[in-house]
């Protein structure tokens, strides 16, 4: 574990808003004043492919990055782009591990996204 990718992690575990790198950079560059966008857009590459962050994949291309890698649904406004855990207890079901199309996989994470228009844009 690296000093950035400590920092990287102290960003997103502080932000509930999923920040994109470009954000997390902001944060990460005031506690490491030389670091680059590029170094942190590895590290955050890195830390996804190693099960230590999840990235979110938004229609437009944008990543965004959580802390919280538990199974948990997300909800993206379509109108202002933000990110939102929802705060219910809506996990999506588990597979049934003794069913013959889990045995012969190894399913390693899934996905839960919601999307319209968050309580802000809404009431406009």
């Amino acid at each position: 574990m690296t000093s950035q990718r400590k920092v990287i992690l102290e960003a997103l575990k502080m932000s509930k808003s999923h920040p994109p790198a470009d954000k997390v950079y902001e944060y990460v560059r005031k506690k490491l004043p030389n670091v680059s966008l590029g170094t942190v857009y590895r590290n955050l590459e890195t830390m996804y492919l190693n099960g230590m962050i999840v990235k979110i994949e938004t229609p437009d291309g944008q990543k965004r990055f959580d802390y919280d890698t538990s199974v948990h649904p997300h909800f993206r406004c379509e109108n202002c782009g933000k990110i939102e855990d929802i705060p219910l207890d809506l996990h999506a079901p588990e597979l049934d591990p003794r069913s013959e199309w889990v045995k012969n996989r190894q399913v390693k994470s899934s996905t839960l996204h919601y999307q319209g228009l968050c309580e802000e844009c809404a009431a406009q």
